[in-house]
């Protein structure tokens, strides 16, 4: 997406589709346009193309093959290491024990995108330990 314009910004519905018909021709990518820019005629040769989803059983397999994808990585799940570091990257003045005392509280997130995602929800500052506490029941 164009910078920091949202989705309904943007005119797209969750699955992508257009929502108005003033731009359908301006937001909506073709998967025959997307392998077009790929590896199309006019297709930039020398050029790093890196992807990510969340649902690679969602793709369709011709974007999928070898030649177009041709490395692989799976992430997985995030170790408690990883959160207690990007919860101290977000706050900086937490102490190690309240990034372990909220990575332990929740262990329903899972991946960094879904620990990232519980983090953003939090205030900054001092309001931000009053909330982690009444939410969570950490004592920190």
């Amino acid at each position: 997406m164009r910078g920091s314009q949202s989705r309904e910004e943007l005119g797209l519905a969750k699955d992508g589709t257009a929502t108005s018909k003033e731009n359908t021709a301006a937001n909506v990518v073709t998967l025959s346009g997307l392998l077009n820019v790929l590896d199309g005629f006019h297709a930039p040769s020398g050029v790093l193309f890196v992807m990510t989803t969340n649902h690679v059983k969602r793709l369709d397999p011709a974007l999928l093959r070898p030649g177009r994808i041709d490395y692989k990585l799976y992430l997985g799940k995030a170790s408690g290491q990883q959160k207690v570091e990007l919860y101290r990257r977000f706050f900086p003045d937490a102490s190690e024990r309240e990034a372990r005392e909220f990575v332990e509280a929740s262990q329903s997130a899972e991946t960094m995108a879904e620990f990232q995602g519980l983090l953003l929800a939090l205030p900054q500052g001092e309001d931000r330990l009053d909330q982690v506490v009444a939410r969570y029941g950490i004592m920190v």
